[in-house]
C-alpha cells in the first residue's frame, strides 16, 4: 500500500512539471508585441499677466515659456476610444523657464511621485503633468494643464492652443499659490504665412510710394 501510494504521489508531480514546462515552452514561443513608441516635441508661451491674485511661481513665469518632450506607445491609442480616455506617458521632461529663459521647474517621470497622461474627452485632448502631492510643509503641489485642438491625439504633432500651470505652497503659516495661462506658440507653417503676408505688404506700400512718385 505504501508502494502504490509513492508512486501515485511521483506519478502527481511528473505531471506536474511536465504541464510547467510545458506553460513555460508555450510562454516562450508566444510571439512578444512589438512597442510602438513615439516620441513628440512641443513648447508655448506664458501670458503676461498670472492670474489675479497669483503669487509665487506663476508671477515669476510671466512672459516666460515651457518646452518638452514625452514619449508613449502609439498602439495603446485605440481608433475609437471610449471617452473620457487617458494613456498614462512612458517617459516626459517639460522645462518652465522664466523671461530671461531661466529653468525655474521641470516635470519629469524621472522623479518619483510625478504623473503624465495624454487625455481625451468630448471637448478636447490634452496633456496633464502633475509632480508629487506635498506632504508637508514647505512642499509644493504643481500641475501643468495643456489643451490641444480636437484631432490631437490622432497625430500627436502640434504646439498646445491653451493651458494653465498652478503651483500651491504652504510654509510658515502661509499660502504662496498662483495660475498663469500659456499662449499658443504659431506653428511653423503659421510664421511662413505671417512672413509671406508681410513681404507682400511690403511690396504693395513701395508700390504705392513709387505711384505717388511718379
Amino acid at each position: 500500500m505504501l508502494q502504490a501510494t509513492s508512486l501515485k504521489k511521483l506519478s502527481q508531480a511528473t505531471a506536474t512539471a511536465a504541464l510547467g514546462v510545458a506553460m513555460l515552452a508555450a510562454v516562450g514561443t508566444a510571439p512578444a508585441r512589438a512597442v510602438n513608441l513615439q516620441t513628440v516635441n512641443f513648447s508655448a508661451n506664458f501670458a503676461p499677466q498670472a492670474l489675479p491674485g497669483s503669487t509665487g511661481i506663476a508671477v515669476d513665469l510671466q512672459n516666460g515659456s515651457l518646452d518638452g518632450t514625452y514619449t508613449l506607445d502609439r498602439d495603446l491609442i485605440p481608433a475609437s476610444p471610449v471617452l473620457p480616455f487617458s494613456l498614462s506617458l512612458q517617459s516626459w521632461t517639460v522645462n518652465v523657464r522664466n523671461s530671461s529663459n531661466t529653468i525655474l521647474k521641470t516635470f519629469t517621470s524621472s522623479l518619483l511621485g510625478q504623473t503624465g497622461q495624454l487625455v481625451q474627452d468630448t471637448l478636447q485632448d490634452s496633456l496633464l503633468f502633475t509632480n508629487f502631492i506635498a506632504t508637508s510643509t514647505g512642499l509644493e503641489t504643481a500641475s501643468l494643464g495643456l489643451e490641444f485642438a480636437p484631432g490631437y491625439i490622432n497625430n500627436l504633432g502640434a504646439n498646445p492652443s491653451d493651458g494653465l500651470l498652478s503651483s500651491v505652497v504652504f510654509k510658515n503659516g502661509n499660502t504662496v499659490a498662483g495660475q498663469i495661462p500659456i499662449k499658443a506658440v504659431p506653428e511653423p507653417m503659421s510664421i511662413a504665412a505671417i512672413g509671406i503676408f508681410g513681404a507682400m505688404g511690403l511690396l504693395v506700400k513701395r508700390k504705392q510710394k513709387a505711384s505717388l512718385a511718379a
